[in-house]
């Protein structure tokens, strides 16, 4: 059985050991297949060092059978937006309204009468802020206490704002109670994900309001219709979800 590996600049390397029968000898190989992605996207796939949202543009760049396989989710569309070159720096420094990071994470269910999980083949992909070095305060009211991270929900956020941003997985996976949110059921230390996981979870979350284009008039239309006027940006999870009606998971 191999390894695949996803490593910076978008290099794709799979490992496994081979036995030559003539010789009776085992040995480790690499092989370095960053431009067949295609045929190994159902491999789990493990981050060597940091890998950056765009390591994961770079890969698909480079496989044009992947934006085909990911066309739902306007990947030529949204490869098309990070060629421009008015990506964001990312510096890495403290900001507590900021984002340290993009987290992949899993967000599973388990259903109090038939017990079956739900959720468990999909990726999310979030936005993690830096660990508060003070409370944070909102007219007078406690929001987030020292120590803690905000969640930034990245929905309708230009790729450009966040190509430059570290892209780590939690294999920490809480199970909530599908009936109560605020009650973990389990708790799980999971082995990697697949790269079609990965893919899908980031291409997903860029074209959650369509193309780049749909996107921006779909943020243009909630800035006439409120007083949002950072919705092109991050927002908080609780923001979001209050924005749609929907409740917000803690």
């Amino acid at each position: 059985m191999g390894e695949l590996t996803f490593r910076a600049g978008g290099q794709l390397e799979y490992s496994y050991w081979m036995t030559d029968d003539a010789e009776g000898e085992s040995r480790y190989v690499r092989c370095d297949v960053t431009d067949r992605a295609a045929a190994y996207l159902m491999e789990p796939v493990r981050f060597d060092g940091e890998i950056y949202m765009r390591d994961l543009f770079s890969l698909l760049d480079r496989n044009p059978m992947l934006v085909e396989m990911f066309s739902r989710s306007y990947a030529a569309e949204y490869l098309d937006e990070t060629r421009k070159g008015n990506a964001e720096v990312y510096t890495g420094e403290y900001d507590p309204s900021g984002i340290e990071y993009l987290e992949l994470f899993y967000d599973w269910e388990k259903n109090r009468e038939t017990r079956v999980l739900g959720g468990v083949h999909r990726l999310w992909v979030t936005g993690v802020g830096y660990k508060l070095r003070d409370d944070v305060f909102e007219d007078g009211y406690l929001l987030h206490r020292k120590g803690t991270r905000i969640g930034w929900a990245i929905k309708f956020s230009p790729v450009a704002h966040i190509f430059n941003y570290p892209l780590r997985f939690n294999r920490k996976v809480t199970v909530v109670d599908s009936r109560d949110i605020t009650r973990t059921a389990h708790i799980f230390v999971v082995p990697f994900p697949t790269l079609a996981q990965v893919i899908n979870a980031v291409m997903w979350e860029l074209s959650w309001g369509g193309n780049p284009q749909q996107t921006e008039e779909f943020v243009e239309m909630i800035h006439e219709h409120s007083d949002e006027k950072h919705m092109s940006g991050p927002m908080s999870v609780e923001e979001f979800y209050e924005l749609l009606g929907k409740p917000g998971n803690e």
